[in-house]
C-alpha cells in the first residue's frame, strides 16, 4: 500500500465471459468495456450496456448495493478491463464528486484502451514508484470522467423530450417519426443521437421504463398481475410475463415475493 490506496488485482480479458453476483466489500472497482454487450443491475436498477468503436463504457463496482452483471441476449464475449483497489483515497474521490454512481459513456470512445492499459501497467509493475503513478494515472481518468459528467448535467432539450415521451407513452410501438419531426430532426438523426447518449434504443429504453414501472407497481402494491399488465398497456397477461422474466430474469411472481416477503 502507497499513501491512501492500494491496488488488490486487475485484468484484461478481450473474451470475457464471466458472471459476476455479489456484494463488493471492503473495496471497489472501475470497469471499461470497449466490445460486446452485458447486462448490469445495481439492486433492483437495470442498465443494458453495448460498446462500439464510438461507444465504450466504464462501470464502478463499490460497497453497498448487490451488484450484478453478465453477457447481454445474443452476446458471447466482451473486451473487459478492471482495476480493484481499497484505501481511505476512494472515500476522498467520493466526497470531491468524481466517483461514478453509475455507468458512464467513455468520452473518448476507443481512445481510453491505450489509458487503461498504461493503468494496468502501472498496476502490475507495482512498487513505490508505479503505485503511486497508477494512482495519479487512475485519478486522471476519474478527473476526466467527472467533467464528462459536469457538462452533461444539462440535457439537452430533445433528449429530455424523448425521455419524456418515452416514459408517458401507453403504445409499444409509437410513432417515433412523429417524435423526430416535432423535434426538427431526422428519425435516423434521432435514433442515432439517442443510442449515443444513452446507450440504449429507443424500443430498449422503452420496454426499460415498463420494466422500471412494473417492478415498482409488483413491489409496492398487491395489484393482481392482470391489473398491472393492463395498467401498463399490455393486452396480455401471459406476454407481460414473459418479457418481464425474459428482461429481469425471473417471474413476476418471483419477483414479488423476493419484495413483499
Amino acid at each position: 500500500m502507497t499513501g491512501d490506496l492500494a491496488f488488490l488485482h486487475c485484468a484484461h480479458n478481450p473474451h470475457c465471459a464471466a458472471r459476476v453476483d455479489k456484494h463488493f466489500e471492503g473495496y471497489a472497482s472501475l470497469q471499461w468495456m470497449e466490445a460486446g454487450a452485458i447486462e448490469l443491475f445495481y439492486g433492483d436498477e437495470r442498465f443494458e450496456l453495448r460498446a462500439s468503436p464510438k461507444t465504450t463504457w466504464f462501470w464502478p463496482a463499490f460497497e453497498g448495493p448487490r451488484i450484478r452483471f453478465h453477457l447481454a441476449r445474443e452476446t458471447h464475449t466482451w473486451n473487459h478491463r478492471y482495476a480493484a483497489f481499497t484505501g481511505a483515497r476512494l472515500e476522498s474521490w467520493k466526497r470531491a464528486g468524481l466517483w461514478p454512481q453509475k455507468p458512464q459513456i467513455g468520452p473518448r470512445g476507443e481512445e481510453h484502451r491505450a489509458q487503461f492499459d498504461e493503468l494496468l501497467a502501472l498496476i502490475q509493475r507495482g512498487g513505490t514508484w508505479g503505485t503511486r503513478r497508477a494512482i495519479h494515472a487512475l485519478e486522471a481518468l476519474l478527473l476526466e470522467l467527472a467533467e464528462a459528467r459536469a457538462a452533461s448535467s444539462v440535457e439537452a432539450p430533445w433528449l429530455a423530450q424523448t425521455r419524456d415521451f418515452l416514459a408517458r407513452t401507453g403504445n409499444f410501438s409509437p410513432d417515433y417519426t412523429l417524435l423526430a419531426r416535432e423535434l426538427g430532426l431526422g428519425l435516423s438523426t434521432l435514433r442515432r443521437n439517442f443510442k449515443s447518449a444513452t446507450g440504449l434504443s429507443l424500443h430498449e429504453a422503452l420496454l426499460q421504463n415498463r420494466l422500471d414501472s412494473a417492478r415498482r407497481l409488483l413491489g409496492e402494491t398487491t395489484l393482481p398481475l392482470k391489473q398491472i399488465a393492463t395498467q401498463l398497456g399490455y393486452r396480455d397477461v401471459y406476454f407481460f410475463s414473459n418479457q418481464f422474466k425474459q428482461l429481469s430474469g425471473v417471474s413476476p411472481a418471483a419477483y414479488r415475493r423476493s419484495r413483499q416477503g
